[in-house]
């Protein structure tokens, strides 16, 4: 054999080694996952087309009415009481100072007693220091009877202080014997009234919840996506309403469905809205782009973004999209083509595939 034979048969082998080489290696993520009919009978894939989204330029996003928090005022009891008498319940409109609810509280009636005693005391102090301070200047007494006269006043004084603590530590409101009637601390409504007439409670146990139904506010939850570029400060409105306001919070963590909460100041003219109540917001600037909406389970995600695969001629295309918003039977998304038919079902399996090269 010529040497030039052998070195070709030796070229000839390492081409075809080569060969099975790059054969045996893992190929990387494919740009098209071939598919015949056939394959896609076995393994269940079915294709519906992405329908464009026909909605309002711009875009809304579900929300909910709370109250705000400078807008509501707790009563709760100041110490061990026997509730004797509701005056309101809930719904109830108010006015700050009106009557709320009427108590039994042991001990009220001697701190009322004491309070009353130290005033009494206070008054006769000052007028034996002023007396004394006249008789002192016509140099009728002695020095040491106006100091004693004086140190008396500040006693008399430092009691009167402690009196007052004792009684305000039992509540403030309108006392009767042993009876104490709390009243509202601003104008409001009920909105929460847990408590029951014969009912016994203790110190810091809530009796009534008011709120100013004036002070609202709006929590809308984003996903992370789109939260990007919402600020404090930002216009919001109230769809189908004439309610809006101003962003006042964007929450840095996220909540248990991992959304971003937008809290926002609300003002409702037509005081329609109601505390709990579900709505859709839009946001100022807020734009929708070209999307179509896919079901939920053409979605695949890897690496958290989210694919469909798009049906071509040679097969499937996982195609990176960006999910605007879903629930449990669609998703809106962006970034497909017009007229894109995508895979609803053996999806895993083509995930599985697509994954594996």
């Amino acid at each position: 054999m010529s040497v030039l034979t052998v070195v070709s048969a030796r070229r000839a082998l390492g081409a075809g080694a080569l060969w099975m080489l790059s054969c045996a290696m893992p190929a990387s993520a494919a740009e098209v996952l071939p598919s015949s009919a056939a394959q896609q009978r076995n393994l269940g894939i079915a294709v519906a087309p992405a329908v464009p989204r026909a909605s309002s330029a711009t875009l809304a996003y579900p929300a909910r009415v709370a109250l705000s928090p400078s807008g509501v005022r707790v009563v709760a009891a100041a110490g061990a009481a026997l509730v004797v008498q509701l005056h309101v319940q809930a719904g109830d409109a108010v006015r700050q100072g009106a009557p709320l609810v009427s108590l039994s509280m042991p001990g009220l009636a001697e701190a009322q007693a004491a309070l009353t005693l130290a005033r009494v005391r206070v008054r006769l102090a000052a007028d034996n220091a002023a007396r004394d301070d006249r008789l002192f200047a016509e140099g009728l007494i002695a020095e040491s009877r106006l100091r004693a006269a004086r140190a008396e006043a500040q006693s008399a004084q430092a009691n009167l202080a402690a009196a007052q603590t004792a009684r305000t530590l039992l509540g403030q409101g309108a006392a009767s014997g042993s009876t104490l009637t709390l009243t509202a601390p601003m104008a409001g409504v009920v909105v929460e009234s847990p408590v029951e007439p014969g009912q016994r409670v203790d110190a810091g146990m809530p009796l009534l919840k008011l709120a100013d139904l004036s002070r609202l506010m709006l929590e809308i939850p984003l996903s992370p996506a789109e939260a990007q570029g919402v600020t404090v400060g930002m216009d919001v409105r109230v769809a189908d309403s004439a309610a809006s306001g101003q962003v006042t919070a964007v929450l840095p963590q996220l909540d248990a469905a991992q959304s971003v909460l937008v809290r926002a100041r609300l003002v409702d003219p037509q005081k329609r809205l109601r505390p709990g109540q579900s709505v859709r917001a839009t946001l100022a600037g807020r734009t929708a782009a070209r999307t179509q909406t896919v079901p939920a389970g053409a979605l695949v995600w890897k690496l958290d973004a989210p694919y469909v695969f798009v049906e071509t001629a040679q097969g499937f295309a996982p195609t990176r999209v960006t999910l605007v918003r879903r629930n449990a039977r669609e998703a809106e998304v962006g970034g497909l083509a017009a007229g894109s038919r995508v895979a609803v079902a053996g999806v895993a399996a083509l995930k599985a595939q697509w994954l594996s090269e």
